[in-house]
């Protein structure tokens, strides 16, 4: 199994109808750092994972659970 946090981010993302740049402004990160997350072009932090399952108000083990292909 594959985790695919991306994926995950992105649906959300689209769900909220938010902008790649709405969410790294609301997390405090550049739009750059957010697009290589949403390309899993980086290791995520348990820290960083909290900020997003604030921002969606859902609880980091699902973002986890979501994320396995």
């Amino acid at each position: 199994m594959l985790l695919d946090i991306g994926v995950t981010l992105r649906k959300y993302r689209d769900k909220h109808v938010y902008t790649q740049q709405h969410v790294a402004d609301m997390i405090g990160i550049s739009r750059v750092a957010y697009r290589k997350w949403e390309n899993n072009n980086v290791e995520f932090t348990i820290n960083q994972l909290e900020k997003i399952g604030i921002l969606y108000n859902i609880p980091i083990d699902l973002i986890i659970k979501q994320s396995y292909l």
